[in-house]
This record gives structure tokens, sequence and C-alpha cells, in this order.
């Protein structure tokens, strides 16, 4: 193998590294295009030890094994658990394909590092609105979005108050974090909630609020919502 080829190759794998790595940074997850380009390299670099620096005795599967391994250290670190939801196994698994799309790169297959980096960028940009789409009709819960309802009402109230939270929490779509009702003196109880809401029911928050805020004694209904950013 010439030091043209060692390069084109290793350049070649930079810059399909980079594509599968702006589309991940461009939707602010882990692992951007920092990490999916150093996959790349890596994956190809050691393809290129293998051919070329370890003589006619080496074995090509025993290092694309270990590289597999490396590659599956470096996904469990961007997965994480958030209260009942995980996050980061789609980044994990690109990292998975971009590492697969440096070995075939540095093994001298362009066709099938061609073919890895248009199959990773159809699977993570046209598949998203289908994903999204399966996901709001099946009422997942939105991850990182937690929604908080304060009400405010008089004792005589609490029935109707407790209806209606009742027939919007016992519905799908509502994975309830944090309950409490306490009343605050002989003419006022406050209760509050925390939660998290599927797509199709986070639209039903404005009129959950003015439907409590009607109800005669109810002096506050507020309803507000907090997002945990992933980390880079």
């Amino acid at each position: 193998m010439s030091e043209i080829e060692l390069f084109f190759r290793l350049g070649l794998s930079l810059i399909f590294g980079m594509i599968v790595g702006i589309e991940r940074q461009w939707h602010h997850k882990n692992a951007g295009i920092k990490t999916n380009t150093l996959v790349s390299v890596g994956a190809t670099a050691f393809a290129l030890i293998s051919a070329r620096g370890f003589g006619p005795t080496n074995n090509p599967a025993a290092v694309a094994a270990g590289v597999v391994t490396g590659i599956g250290f470096i996904g469990a670190g961007v997965i994480m658990r958030r209260g009942g939801s995980v996050q980061g196994i789609n980044t994990a698994a690109t990292l998975w394909a971009a590492g697969s799309m440096g070995l075939a790169i540095g093994a001298g297959y362009y066709k099938l590092g061609v073919a890895m980096v248009v199959t990773i960028l159809i699977i993570q940009v046209a598949l998203r609105p289908v994903a999204s789409a399966i996901n709001k009709r099946s009422g997942m819960i939105t991850p990182l979005i937690t929604y908080h309802l304060d009400v405010s009402f008089k004792p005589e109230s609490a029935d109707a108050v407790h209806d209606a939270w009742s027939s919007f929490e016992k519905q799908s779509g509502v994975s309830m974090i944090r309950f409490s009702e306490n009343q605050v003196d002989a003419t006022k109880v406050a209760l509050g909630a925390a939660f998290g809401l599927s797509e199709l029911r986070a639209s039903e928050m404005t009129a959950l609020s003015e439907k409590l805020a009607a109800i005669p004694g109810v002096s506050k209904s507020e309803w507000s919502q907090t997002t945990t950013e992933e980390p880079e």
C-alpha cells in the first residue's frame, strides 16, 4: 500500500465521520461531530495498522473484534438513565456504525464505506419523522421535559378539583413524578404536581389549567415546564 493510498483512506474516513457527526451535532446529541469523526478515523487507523504494520501474519478478524469491543465501551458511556427514560442508545448505535464505516474504509472496501455513510444518514434523517409519528401515536412520554401544575383553592372546592385532575391524570400519556396536596390554612388548599407527558397530552395543559381555574373557589391555576438539557 502506497503512502498516497494510506492518507487517502484516512482522509476519506475523516470526511465520512464528519458527515455523520454533523447530523448528531445538529440535533444536540451526545457524541457529536468530534466523537463520531474520532471513532471513524480511529477504526480506520486500526484497520491500516492491521494491514500494514503487523505484516502477513496479522489477523484482521481479531483487530476488527477489538475495535468493536472498544467502541462498545465508548457507547456505554453515552447511555444514561433519566427517571423512567433512557437516553443515548441511538447515539451509541451511531458510534458503532461509524466504527464499522471506518474499518471498511481502512480495509479498502470503499463501496462499503460509501454505502455505510449513506445508510446511516438515511436512518438518522429520513426515518426521524417516521419515529416521531410512531412516538406521537403511541403516547410515548417526551423525555427530558417535566410539566408542573400548581393549584390553590378553597376546601369546599376540593371534590371538583380532584375530579378534574383525576380525569386528566388517569388517561394514557401521563407519567407522575411528584404529587402533593397541603392545607395552607382554613380557607386555602395548595395542590402541586410534577409529571411527564406525551406530545399529544402536552397540548392539553392550557385547557386543563383553564378548566381548573373555572371551578368556583379556585384562586390559582398555573402550569409550567422545565427542560433538562442532554449533556454534551
